[in-house]
């Protein structure tokens, strides 16, 4: 078990100290927190979380309180929500700022375990099509995952829909449904976005799987398109976010390992207990001119079937967008 706190800055590490002293959400002397930090340090730590979308408040005593209670990420209480046998397996590395954790990863020095990296807030956090993902501090996860699949030789292209299947499974709530290739939306909305990237170094092969999920969204968050948080799927039922981060590790570990003996067939047919795609009328852009169909589950490579005019289409993850029509 390896576990790195890692600041990129020390104002991202005041910030995170700020974050830790404030979470319960209970209002805190201020002669207290400048035991912690300088009054200058102070200053920077606010207006820091203030840009990461968590405001902090002063009361009239002079007390100050976050905008919202947040659970901080811990690498060590994720480590201890981990099966024992896990846990020698990891490295995991959490940090107050990165501009993304699949691009630290992508950048990390070679190593053949696992590992995780995990950040409050991303300046560049990206989803499918260089698309941004946007996520305040405290309101969700942004959590990547690299394993080195050199041995496997090939690696599928319907590992993208495996990995986004093993988290909806995980989550288990009967409202999540899969988005081809691998959203995960409840009601037409979307709870959480995987970016599933490879990458060669020095002869060898990395998988980096990158997902970002919505646990507790502020009311004003700005998403410009339908979303769905847990807190609004589970009511009081939500995990905190380090448990979750366990949890979900611990999936894509699994998922992982299982990958290479399991059949295409198999995820087809658990794919299509999740597909919210499967006989709607579908447009795909992105790919030269657009193709509209009726969509009708994906085949024995993960490609998304569609029916138009009498024929099969099928479409290549890659760089395409998928939306209904109807």
């Amino acid at each position: 078990m390896h576990v790195h706190h890692l600041q990129d800055d020390p104002h991202a590490g005041d910030a995170m100290t700020l974050l830790h002293a404030l979470g319960d959400g209970q209002p805190q002397a201020l002669d207290r927190l400048l035991l912690l930090l300088p009054a200058e340090q102070l200053s920077n730590a606010r207006r820091l979380l203030a840009e990461w979308g968590l405001p902090v408040h002063e009361h009239p005593t002079g007390a100050l309180r976050l905008d919202r209670p947040v659970e901080a990420l811990s690498g060590q209480s994720i480590i201890a929500g981990l099966p024992e046998s896990l846990r020698e397996r990891l490295a995991v590395h959490v940090f107050a700022r990165l501009t993304s954790t699949n691009r630290w990863l992508a950048d990390a020095p070679g190593n053949r375990g696992d590992l995780v990296c995990l950040a409050e807030y991303q300046d560049a956090g990206r989803g499918r099509r260089g698309r941004d993902w946007i996520m305040p501090v405290g309101a969700g996860l942004a959590l990547s995952m690299s394993r080195d699949v050199t041995d496997w030789g090939e690696v599928p292209s319907r590992i993208t829909l495996a990995m986004g299947l093993a988290v909806a499974q995980a989550l288990g709530h009967p409202s999540i449904g899969l988005k081809w290739p691998n959203d995960l939306v409840a009601n037409g909305r979307k709870l959480a976005g995987m970016l599933v990237e490879q990458r060669s170094f020095e002869g060898r092969v990395r998988l980096i799987i990158g997902l970002g999920i919505n646990v507790t969204m502020p009311k004003s968050v700005g998403i410009d398109q339908p979303w769905v948080d847990l807190a609004g799927l589970l009511d009081d039922r939500v995990p905190g976010r380090n448990e979750l981060a366990a949890k979900l590790i611990q999936t894509l570990v699994e998922a992982l390992d299982r990958f290479p003996m399991e059949s295409a067939s198999s995820l087809q047919e658990q794919w299509s207990r999740f597909d919210v795609l499967s006989g709607r009328q579908v447009e795909v852009t992105g790919a030269g001119d657009p193709v509209r169909g009726i969509a009708c589950g994906v085949d024995d490579m993960g490609r998304l079937r569609i029916t138009s005019r009498g024929s099969h289409r099928f479409m290549e993850a890659g760089e395409v967008s998928v939306r209904t029509t109807i």
